[in-house]
């Protein structure tokens, strides 16, 4: 919170004394107050849990269900942006840029250039007509489907507490200090970040099948044996496959050797996370 200054934002993570995560999310600045935004499935528990913190600060913790999250993208997105919001100028990294009296702008990371507009629920009328003039209206899972292609997993309702950051990228994804003060699980958090030999890490998957794993189903390697757990799956409408983010054992993943149940029969494919793992550089951030 020390390093977050006015008009920017940054990812974030939050612990149990265990060190697993119980929340996972996108905090900015925007001068007056701080915003939080999340899986709608980790709101109230985040909020409930903070608060238990919150009465030793000058703080107010409120879940703001009237405040909602668009995700903007496609192949001239930076052009279509430019002229719907001609008086300001597009945020570059971790930037904020407010666009309404109560609508902010952000660059969201990804291999894709993309964006966020959180808004108020009564700007939105507003500058709907704007944003469908030339932006088609597409489902959540097609945001998940970029997030998953850039390895940015999400945690939900069903995978609180299950795992570490390091589990879900969050030290490469800047989610996580080292550098910092203590924390809730710090120790064990930064135990696996010095001494600890990481077994197991997110990656995105493809699975030629239109079968679609649920959350938590467990994934196995050529021996039949578990290799990890999915955490977040879509399915990809241009070719029929299911797309996933799992947290899976490094070694099973680096012999493309996991499977979608153990008769073997859905082996699936293991892609280059696209981004890099280095726990060296994690520790100076």
């Amino acid at each position: 919170m020390l390093q977050l200054t006015g008009h920017h934002y940054s990812a974030g993570v939050a612990c149990s004394p265990k060190g697993r995560m119980y929340t996972n999310f996108k905090i900015m600045d925007n001068g007056e107050d701080y915003l939080m935004s999340m899986n709608s499935g980790l709101a109230e528990t985040t909020v409930e849990t903070l608060k238990k913190y919150a009465v030793f600060f000058k703080v107010n913790l409120t879940h703001q269900p009237d405040y909602i999250a668009l995700g903007l993208s496609g192949a001239n997105i930076d052009t279509i942006l430019t002229n719907i919001f001609p008086d300001s100028t597009l945020p570059e990294q971790n930037e904020i840029i407010k666009v309404s009296s109560r609508g902010y702008l952000i660059k969201a990371p990804g291999i894709r250039t993309r964006y966020e507009l959180w808004l108020h629920q009564d700007d939105l009328p507003l500058l709907w007509p704007e944003l469908t003039k030339e932006l088609i209206p597409a489902t959540e899972d097609f945001w998940g489907l970029l997030n998953i292609e850039s390895v940015i997993p999400e945690l939900c309702q069903e995978t609180i507490d299950k795992y570490i950051p390091q589990h879900l990228n969050q030290p490469s994804l800047g989610g996580v200090s080292f550098r910092k003060g203590c924390y809730t699980g710090q120790e064990i958090v930064t135990r696996m970040q010095n001494l600890g030999q990481q077994k197991s890490r997110c990656y995105w998957l493809t699975l030629e099948s239109t079968k679609e794993p649920d959350i938590n189903a467990r994934l196995y390697n050529s021996n039949s044996k578990p290799v990890g757990e999915v955490i977040q799956c879509v399915r990809n409408i241009e070719n029929g496959n299911t797309e996933l983010l799992a947290v899976i054992r490094i070694e099973a993943a680096e012999a493309n050797d996991v499977f979608f149940g153990t008769e073997k029969s859905h082996q699936l494919q293991v892609h280059e996370i696209p981004y890099a793992i280095d726990p060296k550089a994690e520790l100076q951030k």
